[in-house]
């Protein structure tokens, strides 16, 4: 690598790729939206470029003279309202397409795209998936999920001997540094303060997003082109997960876990006020899928084509609270 362009890079994860190249000695080329927090990137080495996915010109020119393009800018929601869905699809979807095109048509050798292991799947059972498992098996109807993967599967379908395309899905990412306001880190956050008065029959993958940014950098050095790397560290419930991040932060653990039809009746209710207020609503009914199942994932073959290590949980879990007691 030696010409980067780097997207997303105010979001949690783009910031900490962008890091990390730093850190191998790379000042990246970033292409920001003018209206982003870009603040965010003056802790940071980078060239700016100034546009948006979906603008040709500014895509066209950040491409320029580019070797490798790593693409991070995803809009994440559960929201209700076709709105959302809508502004995922320009987004992740055309937005995605759009850039790719460009970075073949400006001679790009290589593109690692983010993806989500939600798009790889979620087990019944407690049993790790990896990057062959079956979609019409594990798969979840969730509009996030299946937005996520169809993104990916039309990535792939774009390698070319001349333009090599790789995927990263990272698990459920936590971390120190977070400029976004990263769901997981709002889990741990709201736990600290006692906000979080109860548990759910889950399983997660849980990242450091740290590891997520070197394995997002090994992917473009070392990844084979047309194929797709599940990021995850250690795989938890939920339980497990609030009470080893309760331990460090010195706060009781919640011990109610709620019941299926209770949480389904808690969503409906949202929902309903969300329609009074004439707003979509912050969660849907599909999310409640993955309860008592298991977002857990075999990181196999990360570590042996890249040459990728994930740190302990304790250690992930000791920082971000650390930095949440910081910036509290």
């Amino acid at each position: 690598m030696h010409i980067v362009l780097v997207t997303g890079a105010t979001g949690f994860l783009g910031y900490h790729v962008v890091k990390s190249l730093n850190q191998s000695g790379i000042r990246p080329r970033v292409l920001e939206h003018p209206e982003s927090r870009l603040s965010v990137l003056d802790d940071v080495d980078v060239d700016r470029s100034a546009g948006y996915l979906g603008d040709p010109v500014a895509m066209r020119s950040a491409c320029a003279g580019a070797d490798t393009l790593l693409h991070l800018a995803f809009k994440v929601s559960v929201a209700g309202g076709e709105k959302t869905l809508e502004d995922m699809r320009r987004l992740n979807l055309e937005g995605t397409r759009l850039l790719l095109e460009a970075a073949a048509s400006s001679g790009v050798r290589r593109a690692v795209v983010t993806g989500s292991a939600l798009a790889v799947g979620v087990n019944r059972e407690p049993v790790p998936l990896n990057e062959s498992a079956s979609w019409s098996q594990h798969g979840v109807d969730l509009p996030y999920a299946n937005l996520r993967r169809q993104v990916e599967l039309d990535t792939l379908a774009r390698a070319t001997p001349q333009f090599e395309v790789v995927t990263v899905c990272p698990a459920f990412t936590f971390g120190p540094d977070d400029p976004s306001g990263a769901p997981a880190n709002t889990l741990i956050e709201r736990l600290m303060k006692g906000k979080q008065r109860f548990t759910l029959q889950v399983g997660f993958g849980c990242l450091d997003v740290r590891d997520f940014a070197r394995g997002m950098v090994l992917a473009a050095e070392r990844g084979r082109s047309g194929q797709r790397y599940l990021l995850s560290g250690e795989n938890v419930t939920a339980d497990q997960l609030l009470a080893q991040a309760a331990a460090i932060a010195g706060v009781r653990a919640p011990r109610l876990r709620l019941p299926k039809f209770l949480l389904h009746g808690l969503v409906a209710g949202i929902g309903l006020v969300s329609s009074l207020r004439r707003k979509p609503a912050p969660i849907t009914r599909e999310v409640l899928q993955i309860i008592g199942r298991y977002a857990w994932y075999d990181t196999s073959k990360a570590r042996t084509e890249l040459g990728w290590t994930p740190r302990p949980l304790q250690e992930t879990l000791r920082d971000t609270i650390h930095w949440l007691w910081r910036t509290a």
